[in-house]
């Protein structure tokens, strides 16, 4: 399947999803990052949801994170949609975040924190294919921000979903998962 099918069949499957199974979905997405080993990251950047498109609830990872690895640095993006690129600001005290006129939670103020310094990216996606190849909403803001990372940046998607066979239309600038972790299974790839 393409990325423009796989995109519609899996935004028709995240409004097919009721209130209570949404809730459910995002309590076990939680429980498994619960399970990832933390010990080498020291700032890692979590996507903010739109709960309206029922995205995967990253504020419970946020709020998990705060409670219970402080040290760890969360950074939250920006998006510039004229330029098509990100900016990452702290989750501290200086943060204000507001819905965008997309309808996106971000930051309004705050502390800016290079690209390079982050270890971990959770990655927003559609969906996902069973070689890591994600596919998002179209506009490439994660594959220009990752490009701009270090080579060794981990990347972790978030989906509610199983992995598709493959993407047939995989192009130079897609970056494949590290791992993707589901409800039901923490899915390792390479």
């Amino acid at each position: 399947m393409t990325k423009a099918e796989i995109r519609k069949l899996y935004i028709a499957k995240r409004k097919q999803l009721s209130q209570a199974e949404y809730d459910e979905l995002n309590q076990e997405l939680l429980k498994q990052f619960q399970h990832l080993d933390l010990s080498a990251i020291n700032v890692i950047h979590l996507f903010l949801p739109i709960h309206e498109r029922k995205e995967p609830d990253t504020f419970l990872i946020r709020q998990w994170l705060a409670a219970n690895h402080p040290h760890i640095k969360r950074v939250f993006p920006k998006a510039d949609f004229a330029q098509h690129t990100m900016q990452n600001f702290a989750d501290d005290e200086s943060l204000e975040l507001a819905i965008n006129a997309f309808g996106i939670p971000e930051p309004i103020t705050g502390n800016l924190v290079d690209a390079l310094q982050i270890d971990l990216i959770l990655v927003p996606l559609l969906a996902f294919d069973r070689q890591g190849y994600r596919v998002g909403y179209g506009k490439g803001f994660y594959d220009r921000f990752i490009a701009q990372c270090r080579p060794d940046i981990h990347l972790i998607g978030l989906s509610f979903f199983e992995p598709v066979e493959n993407i047939d239309d995989l192009n130079s600038f897609d970056r494949q998962l590290n791992e993707c972790l589901m409800p039901s299974q923490h899915y390792k790839l390479f």
